[in-house]
């Protein structure tokens, strides 16, 4: 298992306006879209109560929320609000409270998501210049292991 490298975490288009759950060497993750359209890999267990954020809801604010009890995370996995403790910072709640965020890039019709700890010493997602040839085509394949 490689865990420096960038992985292809799903197929851009099946990344919409909901969150989605992707298995990657072993482990679940939730990707979801911020308002502006990027997308964004967090480990998919909250950790108030071990809720799927993937069965949660996206934010307008680009933070995806625990559909237990609506614990929120941003992009880089900060917990952003507590509902049941709305007018106090999460943090002063609850100290530390985080989850893992990986970065992800949009390339070839792909989302990859670096899940190593080193991301300025990976190798650089693969080059496809024919990709924008129009001479160029690919197919893809699913399967469930």
């Amino acid at each position: 298992m490689f865990t420096n490298v960038w992985y292809v975490a799903a197929r851009s288009e099946d990344l919409q306006d909901k969150p989605l759950k992707v298995r990657m060497l072993g482990c679940d993750f939730v990707l979801y879209r911020e308002p502006g359209g990027k997308a964004v890999c967090l480990s998919n267990v909250c950790p108030h109560r071990g809720g799927s954020l993937a069965h949660g809801k996206c934010k307008d604010d680009g933070s995806i929320a625990c559909p237990y009890h609506a614990w929120s995370f941003n992009g880089e996995g900060k917990c952003t609000q507590i509902a049941s403790r709305r007018g106090e910072d999460p943090q002063d709640v609850a100290p530390g409270v985080k989850i893992d965020a990986y970065p992800t890039e949009e390339r070839y019709g792909f989302i990859w998501a670096f899940l190593g700890d080193e991301p300025e010493n990976a190798a650089p997602i693969i080059d496809m210049p024919e990709y924008d040839d129009d001479g160029f085509r690919s197919t893809t394949t699913h399967s469930e292991v």
